[in-house]
């Protein structure tokens, strides 16, 4: 099944970026919007959205992880 080829007016995107701001509304909704193939516009968008906010998840646990172990090193060493 092909998804529609429609485009998005500008109100459709500003439905989608206020609804982006609510919080635990976003997940669910970029979710439902990347699973979902009834636009094919939303849907690139979400999945891009996901995939970006998990790369910069995955780099703040790092970073977390990082300074962590900074930290327990310098406390260990006695400063």
């Amino acid at each position: 099944m092909q998804p529609e080829q429609q485009t998005m007016t500008l109100k459709d995107w500003i439905v989608t970026m206020i609804l982006l701001f609510i919080p635990f509304v976003n997940i669910i909704m970029l979710i439902i919007w990347a699973v979902d193939n009834k636009n094919l516009q939303r849907n690139l968008f979400a999945k891009a959205y996901l995939i970006v906010t998990a790369g910069f998840i995955a780099i703040v646990i790092i970073f977390y992880i990082f300074i962590f172990i900074i930290i327990f090193a310098l406390a260990g060493s006695g400063y």
